[in-house]
C-alpha cells in the first residue's frame, strides 16, 4: 500500500475502489459457483445456462448490497431508483455476456462435462465482471458533484460591479473621480489665496 501514496489522489481512490470491487467479486462469485453448481447438480442437470440465470440473479443482488454500502458507500443516494434500474441493467448485460460464453462452449464447440462448463463460465465472468465494473464506477455509483474551492483566506474578492471589474467580467472604465477631486480642491485653494492677498491689498490703494 506503500506504493499506492505515491500515486495522484485520483488513482489512489480508483485503487482503493479497485481492490474493495474485487473483494466482493470474489465473494459473489463464490456465490455464483455455488448456487450454479448445486443447481447444475441437482434440478438442472441438463440445464446449466437456466442454472447461470438463476446464479447470476443470486449473486447481482448480494453484490448491490456490498457495493452500495461498502465499495462506494462514500458516493451520493440521492437518486435511487435511477441507480437501481442501471445497476439491474448492466448486470443483466453482463449475465448476456456469461450466457453468450457459456452457450458458445456448449453449442458451439459441443463441451458437455461439468468441468469444462465451469472453465467457459469463468471466461464469461471475467469478461462481465470487467464490463461491471467499469460501468459501476462510470454510470451506476456517480461521484458527488465537484464543489467550487473555497476563496484563499486573507483574499480580497472584488463585488460585482466594483471598480476594475463589471458583472460580465469586463475591465470597467478608468475611473478619474479622485483626480478631479484634487484639481478641484487646488484650485478653491488657488481662488481663496488670490482673494485673501487682494483683500490685503485694498486699503492701501
Amino acid at each position: 500500500m506503500r506504493l499506492v501514496r505515491l500515486l495522484p489522489e485520483r488513482w489512489q481512490k480508483f485503487v482503493h475502489e479497485a481492490l474493495k470491487f474485487g473483494v466482493v467479486g470474489g465473494i459473489n462469485t463464490v456465490i455464483n459457483y455455488a448456487v450454479f453448481n448445486a443447481l447444475a447438480l441437482t434440478v438442472f442437470r441438463d440445464g446449466q445456462l437456466k442454472a447461470t440465470v438463476i446464479a447470476t440473479i443470486v449473486a447481482t443482488i448480494t453484490s448491490y448490497l456490498m457495493n452500495r454500502h461498502w465499495t462506494y458507500r462514500d458516493r451520493p443516494k440521492s437518486a435511487m431508483r435511477r441507480e437501481y434500474a442501471l445497476f439491474f441493467l448492466f448486470n443483466a448485460t453482463g449475465l448476456l455476456i456469461e450466457l453468450g460464453v457459456l452457450a458458445l462452449a456448449k453449442y458451439g464447440l459441443g463441451v458437455t462435462g461439468l468441468l469444462a462448463l465451469n472453465v467457459a463460465k469463468t471466461v464469461g465472468v471475467v469478461l462481465a465482471t470487467l464490463f461491471r465494473f467499469w460501468s459501476y464506477r462510470t454510470f451506476v455509483f456517480q461521484p458527488a458533484p465537484v464543489v467550487a474551492e473555497a476563496a484563499t483566506p486573507g483574499a480580497v474578492t472584488p463585488a460585482p460591479g466594483a471598480a476594475g471589474t463589471l458583472p460580465q467580467g469586463r475591465p470597467a472604465p478608468l475611473d478619474i473621480s479622485p483626480l478631479t477631486s484634487a484639481l478641484d480642491r487646488e484650485l478653491e485653494a488657488g481662488l481663496a489665496a488670490d482673494l485673501h492677498a487682494g483683500t490685503r491689498r485694498a486699503p492701501g490703494q
